[in-house]
């Protein structure tokens, strides 16, 4: 028989909403790597953990810290087509390694033969080049280890590369830093028709940029030496300049709030097992805050009896995905079971492994995981500046019962 908590789901949701709205406040400025905004949030984080009376875990300090390199662009960017400027974040964004360049160029199509025809290529390797913005469509991306190592090169003699995208404009973060500008632009900015392109801009490498994890603990009242872990990253990516920045409120503001609820819970409500609450930084750079604890465990990971990652669930209409639920096959089947006895969510999916979050690191070094995501069509918005609040944070509440009643299992 299953144990069901009864919370008589007590959040407050006004609070859920108030946590999402100061990670995604300008004060924090996309929680990246531009006015500190990740530090910023970390502190936010820690101080709820302090707040509810989490256990620091690192010598009494709630931060792990780690390091890594990262390109930012801290100063105003523009970007103008025959003399109008396009608007950043919606005409027109950075490519995440882009470097640095102020110059105006003529406007060359790339033809659609370079990027597969080696007599073509050959050709265009003796072109001169200098002076001109290189624009090609974005369908060739996918493509680029079959011609980038032969042709990148050449057209970093360009003043610029542009990649022209169909309909939505999708940012990221880079470790690396290219030698040109490079820009991701709607193909409705740019016709054949336009002949200059005139850009500004600043890409600077950030070495061993210090980041956190940020982590506390509640004692288990019986199995104090089984562990549970709940986490999620508090990072996004950041901001351009002084305006733009991305607010991150469905990732991972949501997912953030909804370990901030669940800690409010178990401080409440004493867990048998330990269970340790961690805030990952330096997710949308690569995994490397989780894949620094695994590599660095503050307990040791054969003692983590199930790790539950929490990530996008701002919006839930559609049920919640299990990501290694193909793996953990008797884990999931409690799950299911669970909803399907309490009727929380739609429906509960699961997929097989997949290295999109903080999950991946543990699995595999052989600590079993989910990660937890919400499904739902009313939210589209990912890794652009639209994602902004208010979220619906529809079965959010659902999401919340089903996990602590999981947990509650293990």
């Amino acid at each position: 028989m299953f144990i069901t908590t009864i919370c008589g789901y007590g959040q407050n949701m006004d609070e859920v909403n108030k946590n999402i709205q100061h990670l995604c406040s300008k004060q924090l400025f996309g929680r990246g790597y531009v006015k500190n905004g990740d530090q910023k949030a970390a502190h936010f984080i820690q101080m709820q953990f302090s707040k509810l009376g989490l256990r620091a875990l690192n010598h009494e300090n709630y931060y792990q810290d780690f390091s890594f390199d990262v390109n930012t662009f801290p100063q105003n960017v523009s970007l103008k087509v025959d003399g109008t400027s396009l608007v950043l974040g919606k005409d027109y964004i950075p490519a995440s390694d882009s470097g640095s360049g102020k110059s105006t160029g003529k406007i060359h199509f790339l033809n659609e033969d370079i990027f597969s025809d080696k007599e073509a290529q050959q050709e265009f390797m003796k072109k001169d080049l200098s002076g001109l913005v290189l624009v090609y469509d974005q369908k060739h991306e996918q493509n680029k280890m079959s011609w980038g190592r032969l042709l990148f090169p050449k057209m970093m003699e360009a003043n610029a590369t542009i990649v022209l995208v169909d309909k939505k404009l999708t940012s990221g973060i880079s470790q690396y830093q290219m030698p040109q500008p490079r820009f991701f632009v709607l193909k409705e900015k740019i016709k054949k028709e336009n002949k200059e392109l005139s850009l500004d801009i600043l890409g600077l490498m950030k070495p061993q940029y210090k980041s956190q994890n940020v982590i506390g603990v509640i004692n288990g009242t019986k199995s104090p030496e089984e562990y549970i872990f709940i986490t999620a990253h508090y990072d996004h990516l950041g901001g351009i300049g002084k305006k733009t920045y991305f607010p991150g409120a469905n990732d991972n503001a949501s997912g953030v709030a909804m370990l901030l609820e669940i800690a409010k819970h178990y401080q409440q409500n004493p867990p048998e097992k330990s269970i340790v609450f961690i805030a990952f930084g330096g997710e949308e750079v690569g995994l490397i805050g989780s894949k620094y604890y695994v590599e660095h465990p503050l307990i040791p990971l054969d003692q983590i009896k199930f790790l539950v990652n929490l990530d996008l669930f701002g919006t839930g209409e559609d049920g919640m995905m299990a990501v290694n639920g193909k793996v953990y096959t008797e884990q999931y089947q409690l799950l299911d079971s669970l909803n399907k006895e309490a009727n929380y969510l739609s429906s509960i999916q699961s997929r097989g492994k997949a290295a999109n979050s903080d999950h991946y690191f543990f699995s595999e070094a052989g600590v079993p995981s989910f990660f937890f995501y919400l499904m739902g069509k009313s939210w589209t918005h990912y890794h652009d500046v639209n994602d902004r609040t208010p979220l619906p944070l529809s079965n959010f509440k659902g999401a919340y019962q089903l996990i602590i009643d999981f947990c509650d299992n293990l």
